[in-house]
């Protein structure tokens, strides 16, 4: 789809306090840990009919989602149980499809792949989530090697602010070491923020661009 019909798409009244209910109640293994936070600063403006998705590790073992000013973390401490987080994932995006997903990169589209892939090697049926291999994500960089830190100085707004709180905005491959130290507080602190800077992109830079 081109992107100046998913901007106008986008604006679409939808009932997103119902995503949200039904991916809380995703059945999940004790192993897949979900947390919560609701945005105490609300967000301006009209209420996109979007998603921001962004993952962490490589392999994956977070996955942070923010609907409207709702932020939702997926995540395991052990690799052991990659197969039940992937399952959980592809089940939250197929109750949340029919929203327009957005990340930062072509990472999570790639490690989708990788997911997908990877459950096959397994052994487990993956027949009802084939829309993983084509599922949409929409990129927000503007050039291939760009930065989340120059994106944001990009629009003119102040990097610090935005960020604060976060001490890996600008260094995240920090994240496997604090994985391995088990620091998930500090991992989750820094996706969210993630989440934050990406929607304020999509606001500020993306959306005023495609816009008819």
């Amino acid at each position: 789809m081109q992107k100046w019909n998913i901007a106008n798409k986008i604006k679409e009244e939808y009932d997103h306090v119902s995503i949200i209910k039904s991916l809380e109640r995703l059945e999940r293994s004790p192993k897949v840990k979900f947390v919560k936070k609701t945005l105490l600063k609300k967000l301006k403006g009209c209420l996109y009919k979007i998603a921001i998705i962004d993952f962490e590790g490589s392999p994956v073992f977070l996955c942070g989602m923010m609907i409207g000013d709702i932020l939702l973390t997926f995540y395991i401490e052990n690799y052991l149980h990659r197969d039940e987080l992937y399952l959980v994932i592809f089940e939250a995006l197929k109750r949340a499809k029919i929203l327009s997903f957005f990340a930062f990169s072509d990472y999570e589209r790639i490690e989708l792949l990788n997911m997908y892939r990877f459950l096959r090697v397994q052994g487990y049926g993956v027949s009802a989530y084939a829309f993983i291999k084509k599922f949409p994500i929409i990129n927000l960089q503007n050039t291939a090697f760009e930065s989340l830190a120059e994106a944001i100085y990009s629009i003119n707004l102040n990097s610090k602010t935005i960020t604060t709180g976060d001490s890996l905005f600008r260094n995240s491959k920090i994240v496997g070491k604090l994985f391995a130290a088990h620091k998930f507080p500090e991992i989750i602190s820094h996706n969210r923020n993630c989440l934050i800077n990406e929607n304020i992109l999509f606001r500020k830079r993306w959306y005023k661009n495609y816009k008819i």
